[in-house]
């Protein structure tokens, strides 16, 4: 068995603001073109973050710059899996509830939508 050297391994850190009140995130998904991600936790939740953040330190230390962009509630259950679509146009989820969801971005006052994907609006509250 060749492992690779330790200067060839890939590190992954979690930024601190990335987070689900404490609980483990299960999931984490950035989407095709790169300018959010999703993750799935154990609160039953999926939240959507700003990528910006995350790769840009000026943006991370910018307490003006948005990271949460959304929180999406509707599982009953802790949430395993996000995925978006290759096209990034749907966001699956799948939970302990044994639902699988499809999620797509809603359009600018489009009834019942809170705010579109990453939109300059507050994240809409969880349930």
């Amino acid at each position: 068995l060749n492992l690779p050297s330790s200067s060839a391994m890939v590190q992954i850190m979690k930024p601190a603001w990335v987070d689900h009140d404490s609980q483990p995130i299960f999931s984490i998904h950035v989407h095709p073109d790169g300018s959010r991600f999703a993750t799935a936790g154990q609160d039953h939740l999926i939240k959507l973050w700003a990528m910006r953040p995350v790769v840009d330190r000026a943006a991370e230390a910018d307490e003006a710059e948005p990271r949460l962009l959304a929180t999406l509630d509707g599982h009953h259950g802790a949430v395993n899996c996000v995925r978006w679509s290759a096209d990034g146009l749907l966001l699956a989820s799948g939970s302990d509830d044994h639902l699988v969801m499809l999620w797509r971005q809603a359009a600018a006052g489009e009834a019942g939508a809170s705010a579109p994907f990453g939109s300059p609006a507050p994240p809409s509250p969880a349930r």
